[in-house]
């Protein structure tokens, strides 16, 4: 599957396709008889864009007999659309391509699956009325100009997975108040990747054990006002204590992995909170001993 997203992603924006199938309204290329990707209607123009109005994309379909499931957005698939205002993706999504919704102009809301492991690059720029996005936690990267131009945007989350924000990606967004980055350490910004933001309006929330280093890091240190996250800010983003291993279940694995963290505690801030089931600040046999009284008798 991973070989399938990463393939797609490497084709240029600039490329577009004719559609091979339209179902309820949603027009998809396909791959022989199993997958499907969500494409475009025609030619990217401007002028008759394919959708409008709430998109919900289906986790299937079907046609001509096969079953196809969907994927991944293609390239320039809701690029355009002006007056399309909220976009639903199932479960079976794993890939959003490259200027997937640029210049949707009236959106507000993606609704992403937790499992969504890759982004195109422009993928989102020039979308106007986008004031606010919650990624999944699975991307290392926020690529190039991924929100570049997202005028609305006023709170941004950056789940712990991040590695790099690569250039021009959080560029030119005069709304942004909040930016939380739950990263332990400091993603590497490359250069322009916060280009033509107001450093005196926009607050970084970061993990209580990396402040210091945000504060020394290139670029991040540039930020006006630097604060530590707070449970409440983990809580939003449905971290939970006691799932060690963010699969959204407190089970037998978590207490297992709780037991090699109480002897050597790991560098990921994220998991760090999970595991500190009192919230005292501290990892210990106190830890341990709630968890093991959450586990199904």
């Amino acid at each position: 599957m991973r070989r399938i997203l990463f393939f797609l992603l490497l084709v240029p924006c600039t490329l577009l396709h004719a559609y091979d199938v339209e179902v309820d309204g949603i027009y998809y290329n396909v791959i022989g008889t199993t997958f499907a990707i969500v494409t475009h209607g025609g030619p990217f123009d401007g002028i008759e864009p394919s959708y409008t109005g709430d998109v919900v994309v289906p986790e299937q379909f079907k046609h001509n007999g096969n079953t196809y499931r969907v994927i991944t957005v293609g390239n320039n698939a809701f690029a355009g659309c002006e007056e399309l205002t909220s976009v639903q993706l199932p479960p079976t999504v794993h890939g959003v391509g490259a200027c997937a919704f640029l210049g949707c102009l009236n959106l507000r809301q993606v609704s992403f699956s937790a499992d969504v492991v890759a982004y195109g690059s422009c993928a989102f720029t020039g979308c106007l009325s986008l004031q606010e996005i919650e990624l999944p936690r699975q991307p290392e990267r926020i690529d190039t100009l991924m929100l570049y131009c997202c005028a609305a945007l006023s709170t941004m989350v950056l789940p712990h997975r991040v590695r790099t924000v690569c250039q021009g990606a959080l560029e030119h967004l005069p709304s942004m108040r909040h930016l939380y980055c739950y990263a332990s350490e400091p993603p590497v910004a490359e250069e322009g990747a916060f280009a033509r933001r107001d450093q005196r309006r926009c607050t970084l929330h970061v993990p209580r054990e990396a402040l210091q280093k945000y504060r020394e890091s290139p670029v991040w240190k540039d930020f006006y006002r630097i604060v530590v996250l707070t449970d409440e800010d983990y809580q939003a983003q449905n971290y939970r204590r006691g799932d060690l291993n963010d699969d959204g279940k407190v089970d037998a694995e978590d207490l297992a992995l709780l037991q090699r963290i109480v002897v050597s505690l790991p560098d990921d801030a994220a998991v760090r909170w999970a595991a500190d089931l009192n919230g005292d600040g501290k990892i210990n046999a106190q830890d341990y001993v709630i968890l093991s009284k959450q586990m199904p008798q």
